[in-house]
């Protein structure tokens, strides 16, 4: 039936509205004391207005909401069903102040940013500017990834009504009591919804859809390492992959986790390959000469940590509508071989099924709850790639994810093919349409390229990305049989395959060197990439930015006219080689100096450049004048337990620039309790007498293995020759001898005679100051 008012029942409507919300709030406030935070069972979630007892809009927020619309027989929007997967915040909202208003054709709801008119037939609703002069939805304007015209909408499947093979219907919802998104489930496509989110910029839609949608949680500090996929198929052996983790640490390539594929017991009965996920158990391969847990603390013991692949899932409840799984087992039965790996030692899972989102979240809980307390790791599929090397369905675009899969990372694209195009698609995919500007931060893609020149390639733009990873069973290899890489993990025609042939050892030319030298450069940048994964995880903001992003006003990138280039935080970009070329054009933001990593030329006011690529083991990479970038002592692993030598490097301008260090425990889920030390970082240079100035803040905050007192190297690019240094109004003379609590700052000049670089002792709570003039 058709709602028609009068204005006397539309007073009566209004003044309604306000005395249940003006009761609500009482109710929750009586219940929980002021300035608490209400509690998740009280009945108050969101702002709800309720229109022909069909249609429901939560308003989470001035500039947020949802269009619910309701088929259900009987009671219309049960509490329930009020928190579906797509959303993450599971407490309540805070209230928020609306306006209700109508004419013949259409209601208005009316916040103090945005106005969303519904119209009485047919429920089709827009929205437009505060002051109702401008139409902000529906627009004609570009899509780039789940961004349109300052806005963002999407159901529970995916943005802006991008393709994709699940259900838009909400089916799965949290449950207040078990905390799960598991426990209830309404089978029938009867709840509609529709989620909006004005910005207009690019950070404010970030920040709302990381609070609606929930935040992407931190991997493990040991998870900003590389990580390896070994394949080695039924053939492999225990022996094997313990000589795989020491021809790591041999060649000087950093390293931290190991990921066993099928042969683990999951897909291999020793040389035999079975059904994957036949089996629950290791394979006899991983079993000799030492036990499975023997043959973990040895990688341990060279600071890797193991995931392993599963191609099975519990059959746990509502376990509906879920993609390819190989093989399902009794809840309880799953469960229990799962716990007993995690006991062993294993890090977490790789859960490699497709379309499992519900599958996959409920595991991630599940490793949550086996190690209470401890971030855990998990990967799971966001099946995007040019052309799968045995599957030819559609994957250009993620179809197989819902909107909630983010909040556990990591990701993976699927099994990629190995040409050089497959390269430059996986580096738009991963850092640019279906990565940061579809709202996840952490994608990775397999990196298993053909030639040893596209294997270079592709690992140097994974090793200064969000994750790095490969599934190449020897990165640093020469050109590889990719036939034979295929056969060895495809799914049907298992009873053919023979065993994996020998990579080719004899070749001169490999991608050793570039890996080597890229991941080497990943881990001395750890504090740089980990203070960025804490503003991904309170602000929404991706640790790779592509180039429209990071700079929305210049004209040239606002159209995603660069999209194989990006900015890793703010002060570094990144230009791929995605070709086997000779030069390629890359485009550094007019406004800026930008600084070659490689030979430090300088481009003033950047613009379009022509840079020389023929040398593979050189990526090109830039910084950005006034950055502040702080980097630790080199090493081939990360030990959570041992503090960064901290260094930062700083290219002083005419203007204050800074940074926020992000520094906490690495292993805990304690930083979502705010468990955390901040360290600003600022530089200014005078632009009357060139004096520069340096601060190194005290410690905000307190974590477990924070220490009393750090050393600092701090490096000043740019310096006059007779530049003299002043610690706390104090002149220091020029020398080489280590800073020392008795001796807080030494200095000396780098040898190009561009640079100082300054050596500090500091207590960690005092603030200090050095001056450069």
């Amino acid at each position: 039936m058709i709602y028609r008012s009068t204005m006397n029942r539309k007073k009566l409507t209004t003044m309604l509205d306000k005395l249940v919300l003006a009761l609500l709030f009482v109710c929750v406030h009586a219940a929980t004391g002021l300035g608490q935070t209400p509690s998740p069972v009280n009945n108050f979630y969101s702002t709800k207005v309720v229109f022909q007892d069909s249609l429901e809009v939560s308003l989470y927020s001035p500039t947020m909401f949802r269009v619910r619309i309701s088929h259900l027989q009987g009671e219309k929007f049960p509490k329930q069903y009020d928190i579906p997967f797509a959303i993450g915040k599971t407490t309540p909202w805070k209230e928020v102040a609306y306006t209700k208003s109508e004419d013949r054709n259409t209601v208005s709801i009316k916040t103090d940013k945005i106005i969303l008119r519904i119209a009485k037939r047919g429920l089709s609703w827009t929205v437009w500017s505060g002051d109702g002069k401008k139409k902000i939805y529906p627009s004609d304007g570009p899509t780039y990834g789940m961004f349109k015209d300052g806005y963002t909408f999407f159901d529970n499947a995916s943005a802006l009504n991008e393709a994709n093979k699940n259900s838009r219907f909400a089916h799965w919802f949290y449950s207040q009591i078990t905390q799960r998104y598991t426990d209830v489930y309404l089978a029938e496509d009867v709840l509609e919804d529709l989620y909006f989110i004005f910005g207009p910029s690019y950070e404010a839609i970030y920040a709302q859809y990381n609070t609606l949608v929930g935040p992407e949680p931190l991997l493990p500090r040991k998870g900003y390492g590389f990580f390896q996929t070994q394949h080695l198929a039924c053939d492999g052996t225990q022996q094997q992959l313990l000589d795989v983790a020491r021809q790591f640490r041999d060649k000087n390539i950093p390293i931290d986790n190991l990921i066993i594929d099928f042969e683990w017991g999951d897909g291999c009965d020793g040389q035999k390959e079975t059904v994957w996920g036949k089996s629950l158990n290791w394979s006899p391969n991983y079993t000799t000469p030492f036990t499975p847990e023997e043959m973990i603390r040895k990688l341990k013991d060279l600071h890797i940590d193991v995931m392993l692949i599963h191609h099975s899932a519990p059959d746990f409840k509502n376990r509906k509508h879920q993609g390819w799984t190989e093989t399902v087992y009794d809840e309880a039965v799953w469960n229990n071989a799962y716990k007993q790996k995690l006991d062993m030692g294993i890090a977490g899972t790789w859960q490699d099924t497709r379309i499992n989102d519900i599958t996959d979240s409920y595991i991630w809980n599940l490793t949550e709850q086996y190690q209470p307390g401890k971030r855990v790791m998990f990967l799971g599929c966001r099946k995007t790639v040019a052309l799968n090397p045995w599957d030819f369905r559609y994957s250009v675009a993620p179809t197989e994810n819902m909107i909630g899969a983010r909040r556990y990372p990591f990701h993976w694209t699927e099994d990629a093919s190995s040409s050089w195009n497959e390269l430059r698609f996986q580096l738009k995919a991963t850092n640019n349409t279906f990565g940061p500007l579809s709202g996840y931060t952490y994608l990775s893609s397999d990196g298993v390229a053909a030639s040893w020149r596209a294997q270079a390639r592709w690992n140097q733009f994974t090793a200064l990305s969000a994750v790095a990873r490969s599934h190449n069973p020897k990165p640093w290899s020469g050109d590889i049989d990719v036939l034979d890489f295929t056969n060895k993990i495809r799914i049907t025609g298992r009873d053919t395959i023979t065993g994996v042939k020998k990579i080719e050892e004899t070749q001169t030319q490999t991608a050793e060197t570039s890996i080597r030298k890229y991941l080497q450069l990943r881990y001395r940048l750890l504090p740089y990439i980990y203070s960025y994964a804490h503003i991904t995880y309170q602000t929404g903001m991706p640790i790779v930015r592509p180039m429209l992003l990071a700079f929305p006003d210049d004209y040239i990138c606002s159209s995603d006219a660069w999209p194989y280039q990006y900015m890793l935080g703010n002060e570094l970009l990144v230009a791929p080689v995605y070709g086997d070329f000779k030069t390629m054009e890359i485009y550094l933001p007019q406004g800026h100096d930008w600084i070659d990593y490689n030979t430090r030329e300088i481009f003033r006011n950047g613009g379009i450049i022509t840079y020389n690529v023929e040398d593979i083991n050189t990526l090109p990479l830039f910084i950005r004048s006034g950055a502040i970038i702080p980097t630790r002592q080199a090493t081939e692993w990360i030990d959570p337990s041992v503090p960064d030598q901290l260094a930062f490097e700083i290219f002083p301008v005419d203007t204050l620039s800074s940074f926020m260090l992000y520094e906490d425990d690495g292993v805990s889920t304690k930083y979502q309790q705010g468990e955390v030390g901040k360290t600003m970082i600022t530089c200014e240079r005078n632009k009357t007498d060139k004096r520069i100035t340096v601060k190194i803040g005290a410690l905000q905050g307190h974590y477990t293995g924070s220490s009393a007192e750090r050393s600092y190297s701090i490096t000043l690019q740019g310096t006059p020759n007779q530049s003299k240094v002043f610690y706390q109004g104090r002149a220091i003379p020029e020398g080489g001898k280590k800073a020392t609590a008795k001796t807080p700052v030494t200095w000396t000049r780098n040898a190009p005679g561009d640079a100082l670089i300054i050596q500090v002792v500091k207590r960690s709570e005092k603030e200090f100051e050095v001056v450069i003039k």
